[in-house]
């Protein structure tokens, strides 16, 4: 791992970084800064950071008897971990469903169910199949199905930017985001279900969802179901990253924007001290407890229905339209807001400044698991020393995907050392 000093060019990017106004943000200063305290040496400058693809298939059944079809990451009939990409209602018509799924998925599975939810069977399609016309003939049912989940991703985040972390432990904030449609038969809704599993830092933070590609007008509007908000109960008027107690926001040039918490130790812990102040420990990032410092909580999780006016809008719902972001105050009293790296550049609620974007490194991970386990306080993902030649990590072949984003694309499937992951 390089060294962690506060170099004399730090040093100079700290005292750019501090000025009141964002517009003097000193470029090629920060650029040798990020530079330095990377946790590899020559990163891949062409990285998009991106683990997943999309495709789109579209279905015609031939057989009155298959009612609904499904797309799944896996064979569900021999494996239990199976997940919903996307489902339709394909009786008497042809629809087309569009999903997102890991890179390294050559086939993805298609299951058909009859009226009665029982189901029919499988077959394995290839990726990049557009259409196909499907009866029961053409399905396989090897036993009994083990019931699918719906689909869910993990995003990670470091807090620190525009500055870099002293580790890019990625933990700073920890979602789980799964995506479904309550009602197969009114493709007007989605629900998105998130979790909030981790806050690795002692900085306030706000999170809101961006829905890519999806005007505040394309919504009738966002539910919290059981009327339960990730911030129930924060004080109105401590607010400063979003103003509006509304769950459905609008953005800066009229996106959709979904409100998730102002605050995450509050959303995590939910009480004040004896001071009246919101404590900020470490919350589920570290295996011990330290008083004033760490501790280990239950994750919170809420449930956003959305409701859209036109089911074309609804159907383009897929995981790469979905980008949580979160928002802090730098040390010059601005707000910088931290997107996955397909949407960096976008100022949602907030204006960006263009220099310190203008990069080819992220300070968010989209991970498509579930259960990904994310690293320990302080530790990095992986980290590389050229002059060592050595990696060092929980997941090593981290640091040579970030050197050659087409290679190890499936880094995130393994733990190489248990003890460093949360």
């Amino acid at each position: 791992m390089k060294i962690n000093k506060l170099t004399n060019v730090m040093a100079l990017a700290l005292l750019a970084m501090t000025s009141c106004n964002k517009e003097l943000f000193d470029k090629e200063v920060w650029s040798e800064m990020v530079e330095y305290q990377f946790v590899i040496d020559n990163a891949d400058p062409y990285h998009d950071w991106c683990l997943t693809r999309n495709d789109i298939l579209s279905v015609k059944s031939l057989d009155s008897n298959i009612y609904k079809v499904q797309v799944l990451t896996a064979n569900p009939y021999t494996s239990s971990s199976a997940e919903i990409v996307a489902e339709t209602v394909c009786y008497g018509s042809t629809e087309s469903m569009e999903y997102t799924i890991p890179i390294i998925m050559n086939d993805v599975y298609l299951v058909a169910y009859d009226k009665d939810g029982n189901d029919l069977g499988y077959k394995t399609i290839n990726y990049g199949t557009m259409s196909m016309e499907l009866s029961t003939s053409d399905l396989q049912k090897p036993g009994t199905i083990k019931t699918p989940t719906y689909q869910t991703f993990t995003y990670l985040y470091v807090s620190t930017f525009p500055l870099p972390s002293e580790h890019f432990d990625f933990n700073d904030m920890v979602l789980r985001i799964s995506k479904k449609n309550p009602d197969i038969a009114n493709t007007l809704v989605v629900d998105l279900t998130v979790k909030l599993d981790a806050c690795g830092t002692k900085e306030s933070y706000a999170a809101a969802i961006q829905l890519a590609d999806i005007r505040y007008d394309d919504i009738e509007k966002v539910e919290v179901l059981n009327d339960n908000p990730m911030d129930k109960g924060f004080p109105s008027e401590q607010r400063s990253f979003i103003e509006s107690e509304d769950v459905l926001q609008k953005g800066r040039n009229g996106e959709a924007v979904i409100s998730l918490f102002e605050n995450a130790h509050w959303a995590l812990k939910k009480e004040f001290d004896e001071l009246g102040d919101i404590p900020t420990l470490y919350y589920n990032t570290s295996h011990t407890v330290v008083e004033e410092s760490s501790e280990i909580v239950s994750p919170v999780t809420a449930t956003y229905r959305i409701t859209f006016k036109e089911r074309d809008k609804a159907l383009s719902l897929t995981f790469d339209r979905i980008d949580p972001f979160i928002m802090h105050k730098g040390s010059n009293g601005g707000t910088w807001e931290i997107h996955t790296y397909p949407h960096k550049f976008e100022g949602t609620l907030w204006e960006t400044n263009a220099a310190a974007y203008n990069n080819h490194v992220s300070w968010a991970l989209v991970i498509p698991k579930g259960d990904f386990r994310y690293p320990v306080e302080g530790i990095s993902l992986s980290s590389y020393n050229s002059v060592l030649q050595e990696t060092f990590g929980p997941y090593e072949n981290f640091a040579a995907w970030m050197k050659d984003h087409n290679s190890n694309q499936d880094w995130y499937q393994q733990v190489t050392r248990p003890t460093l992951v949360y």
